[in-house]
C-alpha cells in the first residue's frame, strides 16, 4: 500500500506540472492581480476508511485540517482513532487508542493565475494515548520436536502514551471550487513510549507498526477536504 501511495504521489505531481503549463497565458500589458484565499481547510482521511472496509482486523478514522498563515506557510494537524486486533501463529493482541499530530506545511509549488494547488513538505509532533491487550503468545523455539507452548494471559495494559516526530511530503490538488484531494507519505521517528511489563508495543495508534530493530516508522494518507474561505488578499 505504501508503494502504491508513493506511485500515486508522483502521478499527482506530474498532473500538477502539466496543468500549470496548459494554463499559462501570455502576459498582458495590464497586470491582473489574483488574490490569495485564506481560510480553514478540513477533511477526512480516505485511506483509513478504505482499510477499515477491507481489513477485518483494523478500524480507524482520521480528520485533518490546515490554516493558511502566509502565501506558502500553513499550520496543520490530524486527529484520529485506531484499533488493531491482530492474530498470528505467534501472537494474539489488540491495540486501541487515539492520537493527535500538529505542525506546519510549506508549499513549494508556484501556482499560475488563480490556481491553488500544493506540493509541500511538512513536519508534525505526534502524541498517542492507547491500551494494549495481550490475549495469547507462543514461546519461540529454534528447533524442536514438539509445537511451541502457548500462554493466554488475557492481560490489558491501559494508560499508555507515545510521542514521535514526523516528516511529510505530499500534494493537494483543487478539483472543484474549495474542494481538494490530497496524498502524502510520512517518515516517523519514535521519541518516547510507555511499554507494558514484559511486553513490547507492537502497534501505536497514529504511529503505526513498531519494530524491535529501530524507532523508525512509515505511513501514508490520502483524503478529501473542503476549505472554508475567510478572506482574500
Amino acid at each position: 500500500m505504501l508503494r502504491y501511495a508513493t506511485s500515486l504521489l508522483f502521478v499527482m505531481v506530474a498532473c500538477l506540472a502539466s496543468a500549470q503549463q496548459t494554463t499559462q497565458e501570455p502576459v498582458a500589458n495590464d497586470t491582473i492581480i489574483y488574490p490569495t484565499t485564506y481560510g480553514l481547510r478540513a477533511g477526512i482521511d480516505l485511506a483509513s476508511l478504505v482499510r477499515t472496509a477491507i481489513d477485518d482486523e483494523y478500524t480507524g478514522f482520521q480528520v485533518m485540517a490546515d490554516y493558511r498563515l502566509t502565501k506558502d506557510w500553513y499550520v496543520a494537524g490530524e486527529l484520529g482513532t485506531e484499533t488493531l486486533d491482530r492474530e498470528t501463529n505467534q501472537i494474539d493482541f489488540e491495540t486501541s487508542g487515539s492520537y493527535i499530530k500538529a505542525g506546519a506545511d510549506y508549499n513549494f509549488y508556484g501556482n499560475w493565475l488563480d490556481l491553488d494547488n500544493m506540493i509541500y513538505v511538512g513536519f508534525r509532533a505526534g502524541a498517542s494515548s492507547f491500551s494494549q491487550t495481550l490475549n495469547r503468545f507462543d514461546f519461540y523455539e529454534e528447533a524442536g520436536s514438539f509445537p511451541a507452548p502457548s500462554r493466554f494471559p488475557n492481560e490489558e495494559f491501559d494508560g499508555l502514551t507515545a510521542f514521535w516526530a514526523e516528516i511529510q511530503a505530499g500534494v493537494k490538488v483543487q478539483v472543484l471550487n474549495n474542494v481538494y484531494l490530497s496524498l502524502n507519505v510520512q517518515l516517523k521517528r519514535l521519541v518516547a513510549e510507555d511499554q507494558p511489563d514484559n511486553f513490547d508495543n507492537l502497534y501505536i495508534p497514529g504511529f503505526g507498526r513498531t519494530y524491535d530493530t529501530g524507532e523508525i516508522g512509515v505511513g501514508y494518507s490520502y483524503g478529501i477536504s473542503y476549505r472554508i474561505p475567510i478572506y482574500k488578499k
